[in-house]
This record gives structure tokens, C-alpha cells and sequence, in this order.
């Protein structure tokens, strides 16, 4: 089975799907955009009327949605979606750099099918269009999680590659946080490149030192720039536990 992003599930039909899994996917969807931002309460009801659905697959998708840290319920007020903090952005990065190397180096030892190494070289080439000006932040973004679900999928351990998915779906929202705050911070040209030659060439050692150092910029990068928010800038400086 194949774990795809949430946000290449953007526009895909959910006609199949059950009320619940479309107002979890819908929900969930707008905490990750930041349509629905961190700190930002709502209720049951609300939703259910933006959906046009009733309460009760509303109530089973936040269910869902509390077990993933995403919302928290709020006692007889309705639900907030959960902060981004930096202690929790620096776990969750640093969860993905574990990930994502050993999912590198599994992908390079198994070896990636032809049209998988096809898209990832496709992929590669976004940075350097963006730096050129010839595409967007967004779909940058969409590229560099497009290109680690193309390798956690060609690795072949299907709870491998949900756990890595699941760890993109969270990031997504902390990279679109901090591309408001530092929208300079972008991937280098050469970044992805780098990753996809090593696994043409089915080095895994080169792979994983590769995917490394992507996971490891990211990760400065990302709690520089959550750093220079202005929430964090005025929060009160606590006493250190004795």
C-alpha cells in the first residue's frame, strides 16, 4: 500500500470516501494550510455547518484529529487547534532526520524502479526552477515532500513508509509557518539533486550522508526562522527549574 501526503490528496476525488474520513481530510487539511491556524477555537457545529454535514462525523473526524495533536478540546467551549512550539518543531525534525536517512539508505540498497527514479530527478529540478524564478514556494513545497514520499514508497516496508507520511503531513504545517516568517529560506539548488544521483547509482552510504544533510538544513533552518516570530520574541523569559 502506497502513503501519500496529505497534500498531494489536495483536488483528488473523495466521492468514495465515508462523511467521517472527508471531514477528517477536510479539517485536517485546513489546520495544515493554516486556513485554520494555530491557537484559532472553533465548534462542532461550525464545521458541520462549513460542511454542510451533520455533528456526528464531525465529532469522530476531531476524535481522530486530538489522537494526531492536532486540536485540543477546550471544556464546554468547543476545540483549538494545537501550537507550534519550537521544542515540539525541533523533536519533530529531528524525528523525520531518522526517518527519512534510513528510508534513503533502504530505497538505495533495494534499488528504486525506473519511473520512481524518473519522478525524483523530475522533483530535483524545482529548486533550481524556483531559483530561477519560473515557479512558486508552493509548489517547491509540494516537491520536496512529493520526492521523500516517492522514496519512503520505493523502500517497501509499508509501516515505514506510513510513519515518514505521517511525519510530512505535521511538517508541512510547520514549513508553511516558517516560509510566512522567512519566506527567504528555501531549499538549495543541487539539495534533492544530490539524493537522487546517489540513489541512481544505488549508494547507500552516499544516500544517507545526502538525505542528511537536507534533513539537517531544514531543521536550522526551520527553528531559525520560527525563532524570529514575534510570539516567541515577547513571551516571558521563565526562571530555570531549580
Amino acid at each position: 500500500m502506497v502513503h501519500i501526503p496529505a497534500l498531494l490528496l489536495v483536488g483528488t476525488d473523495e466521492v468514495d470516501l465515508d462523511r467521517t474520513t472527508q471531514a477528517y481530510r477536510a479539517i485536517r487539511r485546513q489546520i495544515i494550510d493554516l486556513t485554520l491556524p494555530p491557537g484559532s477555537s472553533f465548534s462542532e457545529a461550525s464545521l458541520a455547518r462549513q460542511w454542510h454535514i451533520s455533528k456526528t462525523p464531525v465529532r469522530e473526524a476531531l476524535a481522530r484529529l486530538r489522537r494526531d495533536g492536532l486540536v485540543d478540546a477546550l471544556p464546554r467551549a468547543g476545540y483549538v487547534v494545537s501550537p507550534i512550539t519550537l521544542q515540539d518543531t525541533d523533536d519533530l525534525c529531528a524525528l523525520r532526520t531518522v526517518l527519512s536517512v534510513e528510508a534513503a539508505a533502504t530505497a538505495a540498497r533495494r534499488g528504486v524502479e525506473a519511473p520512481a527514479l524518473e519522478r525524483l530527478d523530475a522533483l530535483a529540478k524545482v529548486p533550481f526552477a524556483l531559483a530561477a524564478g519560473e515557479v512558486g514556494l508552493e509548489e517547491s513545497l509540494r516537491a520536496g515532500i512529493e520526492f521523500e514520499a516517492v522514496i519512503a514508497a520505493a523502500g517497501g516496508n509499508n509501516r515505514f513508509g506510513k510513519a515518514i507520511v505521517d511525519v510530512l503531513d505535521e511538517l508541512e504545517r510547520v514549513l508553511r509557518m516558517a516560509a510566512l516568517i522567512a519566506p527567504e529560506a528555501v531549499s538549495p539548488p543541487g539539495e534533492l539533486k544530490a539524493v537522487s544521483e546517489r540513489l541512481r547509482e544505488r549508494d547507500a552510504d552516499g544516500t544517507r550522508e545526502a538525505m542528511r544533510r537536507r534533513c539537517e538544513r531544514v531543521h536550522r533552518d526551520v527553528l531559525q526562522a520560527l525563532a524570529k516570530s514575534v510570539s516567541v520574541s515577547r513571551a516571558p523569559i521563565e526562571m530555570p527549574a531549580p
